[in-house]
């Protein structure tokens, strides 16, 4: 359900340009992205998304094929940020032919990207969005691509598919979408190659804490929050999720769906629940106060009080520890 107040919602379905988005845009941002443990940010970029297509359509014409646009990322989760980028990609009719039917979906997508963008929601910096032509495929070549991740997978492409593997149905024909929700839910549990890849990765990374359980800070002294904490719990939700053939995205969701199923155990779920909420708190606070004086997002633990400081902590050691007994189940595959 829509977190986006209706009067908002009104305004931007209503919206007869792009340039009159992005300044109902500009304003909307800074009040939802004060707005704690929302999803209302994502809501926005929904809607932003469903305007910028009708605009599109209104000036190129009706599409010649049916399409839906997902998003995928952190907005296919429904948990963007005032700093998220763009995650989005195109599933086109399998009619679809590149040389007669690419420059209106290129062009199309440019101008929801572009829009989007216009909007503050900068452009993904690796570049998957509708876009880019990879991001531009039928069906039937998205089902291929995502049976090639879930069969053979290696770091990069487990990387990708973690990304795509959060789709969510933003516009246009939703049947496009379901056989690929179908593939992941139906297919992931036996999935080893991705699923152990995706471990690997995991179990990869430095752990956040150091000697006598201090934070591991970088060498200017803060703590990426996204990236040692709030991140690895995604990956944690989606393995575990995903591993028990859920279709849940978010993840909240995704560790409601797989306690007490396969590897989660429901007090670890629990557990896992409740860190997630306490740092994305935390996160929000700090980004708040990013939005309204500018500076940076990382933190500095001098900041936090000691309640802060200790849910930090007990948050990376249930993380370390359940990336220790993930691996045990894959203990093969190499770490990179």
């Amino acid at each position: 359900m829509s977190q986006l107040p209706e009067r908002l919602q009104t305004h931007v379905a209503a919206a007869s340009s792009a340039s009159e988005l992005a300044t109902l845009a500009s304003a909307a941002r800074a009040e939802l992205a004060r707005v704690p443990g929302s999803s209302a940010l994502s809501d926005l970029a929904d809607a932003l998304t469903r305007r910028l297509l009708a605009l599109a359509e209104a000036e190129l014409g009706r599409a010649p094929l049916a399409y839906a646009w997902l998003a995928h990322g952190s907005q296919g989760r429904r948990e963007m940020t005032a700093l998220s980028d763009q995650d989005n990609a195109l599933v086109i009719a399998d009619a679809f032919e590149p040389e007669r039917h690419g420059d209106y979906f290129a062009n199309l997508a440019a101008k929801v990207c572009d829009g989007l963008a216009a909007c503050g929601i900068v452009q993904c910096p690796g570049g998957m969005m509708a876009k880019h032509a990879e991001w531009r495929a039928s069906l039937s070549d998205w089902q291929q691509r995502f049976t090639g991740w879930l069969q053979v997978c290696d770091t990069h492409q487990a990387r990708l598919a973690s990304n795509l593997f959060d789709l969510r149905w933003i516009a246009g024909e939703r049947a496009l979408i379901a056989p690929l929700q179908r593939l992941i839910c139906e297919r992931c549990p036996g999935a080893d190659p991705l699923l152990g890849r995706w471990i690997a990765n995991a179990a990869g990374a430095p752990p956040a804490l150091g000697l006598f359980q201090r934070l591991r800070l970088d060498r200017d002294g803060r703590f990426d929050l996204k990236r040692n904490a709030l991140i690895p719990i995604v990956e944690l939700a989606r393995i575990h999720a995903l591993a028990a053939g859920s279709d849940a995205c978010g993840t909240d969701a995704r560790l409601v769906a797989a306690a007490g199923k396969r590897w989660l155990s429901r007090s670890d779920a629990d557990e896992l629940r409740r860190h997630w909420r306490q740092l994305r708190e935390i996160q929000q606070r700090r980004l708040a106060a990013v939005w309204q004086d500018g500076g940076d997002p990382r933190l500095d633990p001098q900041t936090l009080n000691r309640e802060e400081k200790q849910q930090l902590r007990s948050a990376l050691l249930r993380i370390e520890r359940q990336r220790a007994a993930l691996r045990l189940i894959y203990p093969d595959v190499p770490l990179y």
